[in-house]
């Protein structure tokens, strides 16, 4: 029997400037009618695939999905707004340079009541080195205007692990975080992707380097009270979780629509190529060890681990768990946890 699927995701693909260090699906348009088509195509595969269906939440990611047109931002959102089912999460990711007032309210209009802004670092100097367009005034233009317009549900987006990084830069993020009462902060760790310009240019990682960031990073979002509830996420209180990627910590089936988008639906793990101008699926049907190892990658992630009275995380544990490292983790009212989180790496390479 097919479960319901209560979380959407779609994909853009466009972005007006490729970032050093993305190895996302993503390219700059031949020109602004070619975003217009791909958008015409996701809403055509919206009304197939989601008719009648509403969901707990909504993500449009990318590439960059405040880069598309006031008229196709408009056209999609339109399509989307009513497959909310009420007050529920509706997430879009944003570069800031390129908010402006009449995108806010097309998506005010739309039910987008949640921003994710990716900002990653306040150093002007390191932005341009990776390619990013905005300036420090651009993000706070872009939140002055989104609070203005009562979208207070905003995550700011950050990396960490860069040489060119200092511990005074980090500062200034905290600084901002508390300036403007950020509710949801993201830090990623710099990862070198095969296909980013990064490492085909030979950038080199400093591991030693990164682990102090980190615990820089994590000292400091403590002392301003923000909970870790995910390896690379901060809230200043569980309402501001981010609800879709908790569906994807907790192995919820959602549906993927788009040119690089994934999904999984009934043990069904697929994800959408460019096939000759055309969009093709790939899928991949689980078998029970993908399966369980799926829900191990992504559940030890969470601070809160993973829930052991629910039928197919028991499952799961009971499965992997003469191949864990008893010393890495513990179990506390039912639920598995890694203790700690920094080192999650070192027991999924045992599994893997």
């Amino acid at each position: 029997m097919n479960k319901e699927i209560n979380h959407l995701y779609i994909h853009i693909p466009f972005c007006k400037s490729i970032c050093k260090y993305c190895d996302f699906v993503r390219k700059v348009p031949t020109c602004h009618i070619e975003m217009g088509e791909y958008v015409k195509k996701i809403i055509n595969q919206i009304e197939k695939e989601c008719k009648n269906q509403k969901y707990e939440t909504i993500y449009i990611g990318g590439g960059t999905p405040n880069f598309l047109s006031n008229k196709d931002l408009s056209l999609l959102l339109s399509s989307l707004s009513n497959k909310l089912k009420k007050k529920n999460e509706f997430t879009i990711e944003c570069n800031p340079e390129l908010i402006n007032l009449n995108q806010v309210k097309i998506m005010k209009k739309n039910k987008i009541n949640r921003i994710s802004l990716g900002v990653q670092t306040l150093n002007e100097q390191l932005n341009k080195f990776l390619n990013r367009k905005h300036t420090n005034k651009d993000v706070c233009n872009a939140i002055e205007i989104l609070i203005q317009n009562d979208i207070n549900s905003i995550s700011l987006d950050f990396i960490y692990g860069f040489s060119q990084m200092t511990f005074s830069d980090i500062d200034n993020i905290f600084s901002f975080i508390k300036k403007w009462n950020i509710k949801h902060v993201s830090f990623y760790s710099l990862e070198l992707k095969k296909n980013s310009d990064l490492a085909k240019n030979l950038y080199e990682i400093n591991e030693e380097l990164i682990e102090k960031q980190l615990s820089y990073i994590i000292k400091g979002m403590r002392k301003m009270k923000y909970t870790r509830y995910e390896v690379s996420n901060w809230s200043i209180s569980p309402i501001y979780f981010s609800k879709h990627n908790l569906a994807y910590w907790k192995t919820n089936d959602w549906k993927g629509i788009g040119l690089g988008a994934y999904g999984l639906e009934n043990m069904n793990y697929y994800h959408y190529i460019n096939d000759h101008g055309k969009l093709k699926k790939i899928s991949e049907i689980y078998s029970l060890h993908d399966y369980y190892l799926h829900i191990f990658i992504m559940g030890l992630r969470l601070e809160c681990g993973i829930n052991l009275k629910v039928k197919k995380f028991n499952n799961a544990y009971n499965y992997f768990k003469n191949k864990i490292d008893p010393s890495l983790i513990s179990i506390e009212n039912n639920f598995l946890k890694v203790k700690n989180l920094n080192k999650i790496d070192d027991i999924l390479e045992s599994l893997v």
